[in-house]
């Protein structure tokens, strides 16, 4: 689940660093780095890093691909990092606010995203442990923290927990003498850099290529999810039994409208775009912590939580809305920390940052109104060893409720937004070697209460491709693509899975490009639509009279690709300082995405839906 590419470095270096990425002793790290060559010396880090190299502890490039273009960036936000949190002319209070997801509000989180590779070293901070002597870029960096926080110690145990963030529990942190070495290389300024790292050619161009993807939306149409779910009569929440989808969502109390347009709310006036109509589903009581996702019939909505403690994330129950005497909230405690999704069958979910790892769980936990708290150590969960973060799910639509379901994975950029201008689409650095990991999940009985387990795991080359989502029929993935200047759109690839000898043979297939600005995407349930967020530039707007007014407060809005007409609509348009973010489908096409808004004193966020998707299909039909 995260904030820029300095998070992802988190996660490589905080988190999957592997039993064999902490195999040197401490004597061989420590004593030598200040003798070794320039040569020696970036070999050796590379090699902790996971970048190709000899010996290299490839578990550590699982999630992040450690080339150039990456470590470049990680290296400037390093040195940004160092040389302000060095700066003894600013206060400590300026110092440690500067390292907020929002420096200008004192109880903002911490952004691991703020540190660079510093946050690779942030659990030194407040320690005696670090030998001067032996690690003396760990000591000096240790202080640099430790002297930042003296006589703050509630602050610094806070950003010590926020900055852990992203680890898999089967991987430990940096010793000291590992991050010794990698940061004496990067304060060299990563000399021999590229003559260690030989890489192909980065794409350059991109051009739209639908005409694929319109025949696979054809194809699908009829045995889709979002079709099973609606031959099977799955309740779509806050529909009448007989309602289309573009009449939910209009229930009353007191003659007041339950979810309202977002055109009633001074807040939300001009959100929508194109004829759509939003609905504000509910205004949060508290701060959610990266990405969200929601159940197949819309009910639940999944969420980190930001200052959770040791109850990390909350599923919202909406059905609370429509309680019997007015509306009402229903928050199930989850102690997780981020990557919710659901199954499409709407019979499933998973959370990551357990204390189990990966977890997969019955819906009917969440259905049960005695349940209240979920540890995931409830009978109606089972662990997912070996689940990457960033996970997206899929599922074979089968003749039965126990069909085998999919987990996909690959090398990602973290987003967690701050609210703030400095948020910006995540620069994709994936280099040449990236794959998309697919696992398979085998039930272990009858049905969901009985639990899943990984049976299997294939590694799929998809070159300079990262951020990997998988649509809900689990036939294709979308990535966003690397190119030599930044992203170049989004690929989409046809999966093939043949079951042969009690395992899945997978095969990939380019079948379509969209050349489109944006983050992580999702695919709509009836596999017609791409749907991301985007952080606005100037680019975004007809004017700079017009980009004025966002210049200083930023914002970020949906854009949406149908495959049908090839059309790139944005369908928010979000005031300054309101960020809408994570789209994600239910099964009926409305489309939920949560809103973070900064726009006012006060902070709040929303939970909110649009029947653009659900527009443009009754007006287009999917062929």
């Amino acid at each position: 689940m995260r904030s820029l590419l300095t998070v992802s470095l988190l996660a490589l270096v905080v988190g999957p660093l592997g039993v064999a990425c902490s195999v040197a002793s401490e004597e061989d790290a420590e004593v030598a780095d200040s003798a070794l060559s320039d040569a020696d010396l970036g070999t050796k880090a590379l090699a902790i890093m996971g970048a190709k190299v000899p010996n290299a502890q490839q578990q550590c490039n699982r999630c992040h691909d450690v080339n150039t273009a990456t470590l470049t960036k990680w290296a400037a936000d390093y040195k940004t990092t160092v040389a302000f949190l060095s700066d003894e002319s600013k206060s400590k209070d300026e110092r440690i606010n500067y390292l907020r997801r929002d420096p200008a509000d004192p109880t903002s989180t911490f952004a691991p995203a703020k540190l660079g590779f510093l946050t690779a070293g942030s659990h030194f901070a407040g320690t005696g442990a670090i030998d001067k002597t032996r690690t003396p870029a760990t000591y000096a960096q240790a202080q640099i923290l430790s002297k930042l926080f003296d006589g703050k110690g509630d602050e610094l145990a806070k950003f010590k927990a926020n900055t852990l963030m992203l680890i898999e529990p089967e991987y430990d942190r940096l010793s000291a003498g590992e991050y010794n070495t990698i940061a004496t290389w990067l304060d060299k300024g990563m000399p021999a850099l590229k003559d260690l790292l030989k890489e192909e050619p980065r794409p350059t161009t991109c051009t739209d290529d639908f005409a694929a993807l319109k025949a696979h939306a054809s194809e699908i149409k009829t045995k889709s999810w979002a079709s099973v779910n609606k031959e099977n009569r799955v309740p779509m929440f806050a529909c009448d039994a007989a309602a289309k989808p573009l009449d939910c969502f209009k229930q009353t109390f007191n003659g007041a409208e339950i979810f309202a347009d977002s055109a009633t709310k001074d807040y939300g006036k001009g959100w929508s775009q194109d004829g759509g109509t939003i609905r504000v589903l509910r205004e949060l009581a508290y701060h959610t912590f990266y990405w969200t996702r929601t159940s197949a019939d819309g009910r639940f909505v999944a969420n980190g939580m930001s200052g959770g403690g040791a109850d990390g994330a909350v599923i919202a129950d909406l059905s609370a809305s429509l309680a019997s005497g007015g509306p009402k909230t229903r928050d199930i405690a989850a102690s997780a920390k981020y990557d919710p999704d659901f199954w499409p069958d709407n019979k499933g979910f998973m959370f990551q940052g357990t204390p189990n790892g990966g977890v997969f769980c019955a819906q009917s936990l969440l259905t049960n109104p005695a349940t209240t708290r979920i540890s995931f150590n409830e009978p109606q969960c089972s662990k997912l060893d070996t689940i990457g973060l960033y996970q997206t799910v899929g599922q074979r639509i089968g003749d039965n409720s126990v069909a085998d379901h999919f987990v996909v994975n690959g090398k990602f950029a973290s987003d967690n937004p701050g609210q703030t201008a400095s948020d910006h689409d995540l620069e994709p650095t994936f280099g040449p070697d990236a794959k998309a990991i697919i696992r398979v999940m085998f039930a272990q009985g009858n049905d969901a209460e009985s639990g899943y387990q990984v049976k299997q795991s294939v590694e799929l080359n998809t070159p300079f491709e990262g951020d990997i989502m998988m649509s809900r029929s689990s036939t294709l993935l979308g990535a966003r693509v690397a190119g030599e200047h930044g992203q170049l759109g989004y690929q989409v690839r046809q999966v093939t899975g043949t079951f042969v000898d009690n395992a899945y043979r997978f095969t990939l297939k380019p079948i379509g490009r969209i050349c489109m600005a944006g983050n992580k995407a999702n695919f709509s349930f009836d596999e017609r639509f791409l749907v991301t967020h985007h952080y606005l530039t100037r680019a975004d707007f007809a004017s700079d009279a017009e980009f004025a007014k966002y210049k200083d407060k930023g914002a970020s809005d949906i854009f949406i690709t149908d495959f049908v007409t090839g059309k790139k609509q944005r369908i928010t348009h979000m005031n300054p300082g309101q960020f809408a973010i994570f789209p994600h489908f239910r099964s009926d096409g409305w489309l939920y995405f949560m809103v973070r808004d900064a726009s006012g004193a006060a902070k709040k966020e929303f939970i909110a839906a649009s029947d653009w998707a659900i527009r443009q299909t009754e007006a287009t039909p999917t062929p």
